[in-house]
Order: C-alpha cells, then sequence, then structure tokens
C-alpha cells in the first residue's frame, strides 16, 4: 500500500519539471554555435598572421634578388650599382615573387619595387609583396584577405654594425 503514493509523488514531480525540459538543449546548441564563430575567427586570424609572414618572406628573398643583380657596366668602372632592370616585370624580383607562388601555392603579387641608396651611401632595394588568402568561411566582406609586407635588401661591404658602400 506504500506505492501508490510514492508513484503518485514522482508523476507529480515529473510533471513540475517537464517545463524544463529542453532549456539545456537550448543552451547546448547556442553554446556551439558561439564556440564555433569563436573557432573559425581564431582560425582565421591565426592564417592571416602566416599571410603576413609569408608577405615578408618573401618580399625579403625578392630583395635580396634584385640586390645582387649587380650592374656589370658600372662594375668595370668600379662602382658596385645594383643593375636598374633588377625592379622590372621580367627581373630576378618579379621572378622570384612568380616562383615562389607556384611552389607554396600562395596568391602573391609585388606591388612595388625601387632601387635607392641607403644614408650610408650603399644601394639598396625596396620590395613591396601582397599575399591573398581565402578565409575558413568566405562571405561578402571577408571574401578575400590581402596582406602586404616591404622589405629592404642592401648591397653594401663590412658587417650589419658598420655597414660601409663597397
Amino acid at each position: 500500500m506504500t506505492r501508490p503514493p510514492r508513484l503518485k509523488t514522482r508523476l507529480l514531480t515529473r510533471l513540475r519539471h517537464d517545463a524544463d525540459r529542453g532549456s539545456v538543449s537550448l543552451w547546448v546548441i547556442m553554446f556551439a554555435f558561439v564556440t564555433l564563430a569563436l573557432l573559425v575567427l581564431v582560425v582565421d586570424g591565426g592564417q592571416v598572421i602566416i599571410a603576413k609572414s609569408r608577405a615578408a618572406d618573401i618580399a625579403e628573398q625578392a630583395a635580396r634578388a634584385a640586390a645582387d643583380d649587380i650592374n656589370p657596366g658600372a662594375l668595370r668602372n668600379g662602382q658596385v650599382t645594383i643593375d636598374p632592370a633588377a625592379c622590372q616585370v621580367p627581373g630576378p624580383a618579379s621572378e622570384l615573387v612568380s616562383t615562389y607562388q607556384k611552389g607554396v601555392g600562395v596568391q602573391a603579387s609585388m606591388q612595388n619595387c625601387q632601387i635607392g641608396t641607403d644614408p650610408q651611401g650603399a644601394p639598396d632595394v625596396t620590395v613591396e609583396v601582397q599575399v591573398s588568402m581565402k578565409p575558413f568561411i568566405p562571405v561578402n566582406p571577408f571574401a578575400a584577405i590581402n596582406v602586404t609586407a616591404t622589405e629592404t635588401a642592401f648591397l653594401a661591404c663590412g658587417t650589419a654594425d658598420a655597414r660601409v658602400a663597397c
């Protein structure tokens, strides 16, 4: 005879808790959506940092390739200068950017290349490279992310602390 009151208590308790059913499921769905959105932002942010590093690496290597292109005519006269064709489109800098792009699968383009002279009088080359990447979920405002980097290479004798023109 003790069973009926216990059963009645269970049914009343169950009916009271039925109003709360599904509230945890809704919370889990919202939490999962927010977590996935944050995960996408973290992944895309990491990709942007990697793209910036790649752009700096490509620009640095392109600047070095252009700075290594010494003008042979000026060298015969005793002057060490960079060949003016080093920054042109069929030149060492642009060829390095296109070669790097093919090897790694990165969308990279040379935006600017200038031959100049640093304050100590040594010739230098400054190259600006743009790297494009597609985000994890490409949506209209962020269909492509473009990062640029500018690097300079010096054609000089001496050490990094005591650089002099050759």
